[in-house]
């Protein structure tokens, strides 16, 4: 049996199966529009369909963003420890 690839492997490859990646997916649920296609309640006078789309911009920023950061962590904690087992510093 082949042993797993270690992280540093992975960063090589492109591959990170991450449990964090799943955080992606909350902005794809703007695509489910029976969920949102409702005139109440209303925002400003805006129908909830309207505002909701809105709200899932920022929504979708934020979850993006926390998915880079963290694979950039992961990225140079994976540089860093093999790297002769010497930290970079930045």
């Amino acid at each position: 049996m082949s042993e797993p690839p270690s992280s540093a492997a992975r960063a090589r490859h492109g591959t990170d199966r991450s449990p964090g990646n799943l955080l992606l997916l909350v902005p794809l649920l703007m695509l489910v529009t029976p969920l949102w296609n409702h005139d109440e309640p209303r925002l400003f006078g805006l129908p909830m369909f309207y505002w909701s789309q809105f709200l899932f911009v920022p929504l979708g920023v934020v979850c993006v963003g926390l998915v880079v950061r963290a694979a950039n962590r992961r990225e140079r904690a994976a540089t860093g420890s093999a790297a002769d087992g010497t930290e970079r510093k930045n």
